[in-house]
């Protein structure tokens, strides 16, 4: 059945190529074959704050810097050195030889609009605020830019590896609303055809500088059924796929066609409370209410009976694997006693009702399983929760982005891959910013400091204050840690990546 589905597969291919206009002639011996749940929303990466966007960026874009996915350090691509000429000057120094999709040469000019673009507040793009620090760029040579900060800004490496360098050619002649559509990147994939979520078709750049992937295509398929990723994945119709529910390991496992890694990745998961009221009043803007739903979950039992292991208890959203996190703060334990104590303080004794906005488990594995589980708990101290399923990831962003995604919802957070605590404190939890649904300026100024240091040790502790604050104040109701889980075919080679970004450049068929 496998040998006939995967037959049926490349004849799907072929057939497919056959059409007049289709991109050229495929094998499956020549195409990796990706699977997503959900599509993007652009291709313009600062467009975006999506995981799928990011990944797929990494196929048709190049970074200026990119982590080692063994030592996670942070290393060369598109920029070969950097340094400090003083507290609010970094000189880079730039990789020659490179070119664009359309021929044209990678310069320092091409460094500054990218910036520039980014950091203009009338384009009120996504990716604005992780660059914020930095005034200007200014082009010293063909091969050598220099970046003012408004201060010392310790981030600044790690967020080369967040921002996909673009075109000054593009940007200037085709402008925002064709490079949604249009990556011009100098990555090892170009883009071929993208039909809206169902597929997108890259094809190898044969002119790449940098070393050339094994497999000439990659298909990507959306697929927002997991149970369908699975099947496709059995029966060879999907290579690789992400965020395999637990359950669901040892069917692959033991099937004989696929198996599964996993790794802890650099997300956490969490649920949003309306602190801020940003979609309207609502009884999470009371602390007692929130802390009492913290008390609630027994996040402990979840991640042990439910996830299996694959998650790491956390006293706030700051990661583990993060610069800053405090492994003293101890997380919530459950009370219901207590639980249901604050709630009628807050003037809830009989109870009180709760919307809850629940995404889909795009990134975050067992999202319905853990949901129900922390409802069930929830029920037990007078939470009356509503639940509304919103199937489609990019209309859960969006209304996020927003602020209608009510007074409680599904979210996680990827740090755009910069192992930090500020890539995920000043994005989630900063007053104003496009997806933080609390405000306290107290915390904010913490954020600010954070950011404002190059002494790592003064960091540390203003980390500390931070995280104490978010517990002490129970911001949102926090859950764990993530560990990743892939979905491999037998044909192919690949590890599960720590930051959480695929790389089809780095498949290569598997060794019999």
């Amino acid at each position: 059945m496998v040998r006939t589905a995967a037959l049926g597969f490349v004849l799907l291919i072929l057939v497919g190529l056959a059409l007049p206009g289709e991109a050229p002639a495929q094998t499956k011996d020549d195409t990796i074959v990706y699977a997503l749940q959900s599509d993007i929303d652009t291709w313009d990466p600062p467009g975006s704050v999506l995981r799928e966007a990011i990944i797929l960026g990494y196929q048709v874009f190049d970074h200026l810097a990119v982590r080692d996915l063994k030592t996670r350090k942070v290393g060369p691509n598109l920029a070969l050195s950097w340094k400090n000429l003083d507290d609010t000057t970094w000189e880079v120094k730039l990789r020659q030889g490179v070119k664009f999709h359309d021929g044209t040469p990678f310069t320092s000019k091409d460094v500054k609009a990218t910036f520039d673009r980014v950091l203009d507040p009338a384009k009120k793009m996504i990716a604005r605020g992780n660059h914020a620090k930095i005034k200007t760029v200014e082009i010293v040579d063909d091969y050598t830019v220099r970046f003012k900060t408004d201060g010392p800004y310790p981030l600044f490496v790690e967020r080369l590896t967040a921002q996909a360098i673009e075109s000054e050619k593009v940007i200037r002649e085709k402008g925002d609303e064709w490079m949604q559509e249009h990556p011009v990147g100098t990555g090892p994939y170009k883009l071929v055809s993208w039909n809206r979520k169902q597929e997108h078709l890259l094809v190898r750049n044969d002119d790449y500088w940098g070393p050339k992937p094994y497999y000439k295509y990659v298909r990507i398929r959306i697929i927002p059924e997991q149970a369908t990723q699975i099947a496709e994945l059995l029966s060879g119709g999907v290579d690789i796929m992400k965020a395999v529910p637990p359950d669901q390991m040892d069917v692959i496992n033991k099937s004989g066609a696929a198996r599964t890694a996993s790794s802890p990745i650099l997300r956490t998961a969490f649920l949003q409370l309306d602190q801020a009221a940003r979609s309207g009043p609502n009884p999470f803007t009371d602390k007692r209410v929130r802390i009492a739903a913290n008390l609630a979950a027994d996040q402990d039992a979840i991640i042990k009976h439910v996830l299996n292991g694959l998650g790491d208890r956390v006293a706030t959203a700051v990661n583990p694997m993060a610069f800053g996190w405090d492994p003293a703060l101890k997380p919530y334990k459950q009370d219901i006693p207590r639980a249901k104590k604050l709630l009628a303080e807050a003037g809830y004794p009989n109870g009180v009702d709760i919307a809850f906005n629940e995404a889909p488990p795009v990134v975050e594995p067992g999202t319905q399983q853990t949901n129900d589980a922390i409802v069930a708990d929830m029920t037990k101290v007078g939470f009356r929760v509503k639940r509304n399923y919103i199937g489609d990831n990019t209309v859960v962003v969006a209304r996020a982005k927003e602020g209608k995604l009510g007074p409680m919802f599904n979210w996680s957070w990827g740090y755009y891959s910069v192992f930090d605590a500020d890539a995920i404190l000043y994005d989630i939890f900063k007053c104003g910013e496009f997806y933080a649904y609390y405000c306290n300026k107290e915390l904010d100024d913490l954020i600010i400091s954070g950011r404002s240091t190059l002494d790592q040790k003064k960091r540390t502790e203003i980390y500390v204050k931070a995280q104490k604050l978010l517990f002490d104040d129970a911001a949102y109701l926090y859950k764990w840690g993530l560990r990743g889980v892939w979905g491999i075919s037998s044909r192919v080679e690949y590890s599960a990546p720590p930051d959480e970004i695929d790389r089809m450049f780095l498949v290569t068929p598997r060794k019999k």
